[in-house]
């Protein structure tokens, strides 16, 4: 881990006074919940335990927060959902307290990503995933000896992405990971190549911009994938020793947009734990776009419906931009209305965001959508966040960005 990498995760969670409001119970178990401590230790940093640090993924819930929030709000084997699943974080906490999780999201990658890490496996099946991906490697290295061309016309995206031999030595891997059909873990392999394409292409990170240059010795590319593969295998195996007896179910996880909710199955939900898209900050199409493209998934529905995108609050002016935040954010209400039973709890966790000199309170924005749509604010607990897009500066000069555990129930 770089020392770059140790502060950004250090300063996720910076600590300090938490403001509360409402219920004075509730609230309390909020503050617990967002009072997480910085971790400079990658190998005691929980937000990087078992499988939550199996593959990146931007804004992830912190895992104690979400170990606490279900705790807090669901019954005992309550049905919790996370309409905003990402990579699986609340599902995975919901898995290990014993209760039943239920997950969506727009993003195929999260789906697949979520049901990778939400099915506990066999020794056997995770010996053997180690086993393909050094059939995998190898079939890379005989390749790059007999100095084999592409198995595929690959975009130019990728050319300018990668160096060439890299590029090469990548397309042999998803070439062998893809002929393992009608097997469990090709998409297991798929999902590792995925870990490791940014850290051996010349973007600057994950949700940075911009390209730099890199050199790469031939050969590397199979060995981080081969370490990522391991490293999945035993994440995998640590999961699994945290699961209650007898061994649950994998977690439900389907595509579905959080604004409708279709492919929930029958029956009400005792609880839903989730961190929407914070407005105007990220743009997970943009984010993944390199991971869907080698993953063959499409990112049409994540097209059409990602909530909250950057690039869509750019074409919103400053003033209008909480008006639109509040009108996406009834939709998803509207939908997890229909779905959650009487007096049920709504968890959202939320920062502040910004559209140029526009601060959007999100704790504001909550409350008073919330009420126009069955819901009542019954408790919240806030703590400063640092900022850092320096176009949106200004907004958070009068009053310091927060994140904010909210509590929801519905009437």
């Amino acid at each position: 881990m770089t020392e770059d990498d140790r502060k950004r995760r250090a300063l996720t969670h910076v600590g300090g006074r938490i403001d509360t409001a409402g219920d004075a119970p509730d609230a309390k178990l909020l503050a617990h919940a967002i009072d997480v401590p910085p971790s400079t230790d990658a190998d005691g940093d929980p937000s990087r335990a078992h499988v939550h640090g199996f593959h990146t993924y931007p804004a992830r819930m912190h895992p104690d927060t979400a170990s606490r929030l279900v705790k807090a709000f669901s019954p005992e084997k309550g049905r919790v959902l996370d309409p905003f699943c990402g990579s699986g974080t609340v599902l995975i906490e919901a898995m290990i307290a014993g209760h039943n999780p239920l997950g969506t999201d727009l993003n195929p990658l999260a789906v697949r990503l979520a049901r990778c890490k939400t099915r506990p496996r066999e020794e056997a099946e995770l010996e053997a995933l180690v086993e393909k991906a050094t059939e995998c490697a190898a079939h890379a290295e005989e390749r790059r000896r007999t100095k084999a061309g592409a198995t595929r016309r690959l975009p130019q995206e990728d050319v300018e992405l990668f160096e060439p031999h890299v590029l090469l030595e990548l397309d042999s891997l998803r070439d062998k990971a893809m002929s393992f059909q009608a097997d469990r873990s090709q998409q297991d392999l798929m999902l590792v190549l995925s870990s490791v394409l940014v850290k051996l292409s010349r973007k600057r990170g994950d949700t940075a911009t911009g390209t730099a240059p890199r050199r790469t010795s031939p050969g590397f590319a199979s060995k981080v994938f081969l370490q990522k593969a391991g490293e999945l295998a035993r994440a995998m195996s640590a999961f699994r020793k945290l699961l209650p007896t007898p061994l649950p179910r994998p977690a439900f996880v389907k595509p579905d947009n959080a604004t409708e909710l279709t492919s929930l199955p029958a029956g009400p939900v005792d609880a839903v734990v989730t961190s929407p898209p914070y407005a105007a900050t990220y743009d997970y199409l943009e984010h993944h776009a390199m991971r869907l493209r080698w993953l063959g998934l499409s990112a049409s529905a994540l097209q059409r419906g990602e909530m909250g995108s950057r690039s869509a609050y750019r074409r919103v002016p400053p003033a209008a931009a909480a008006g639109e935040w509040s009108r996406e954010l009834a939709r998803f209400f509207a939908a997890v209305g229909r779905s959650l039973k009487p007096g049920g709890p709504l968890v959202l966790l939320m920062a502040d965001s910004a559209v140029g000199p526009v601060a959007l309170r999100a704790d504001e924005i909550v409350a008073e959508t919330a009420r126009a749509c069955g819901f009542y604010p019954a408790a919240r607990a806030s703590q400063v966040r640092p900022h850092f897009h320096g176009p949106t500066m200004a907004a958070f000069r009068a009053r310091p960005r927060a994140e904010h555990a909210i509590l929801l129930r519905k009437t």
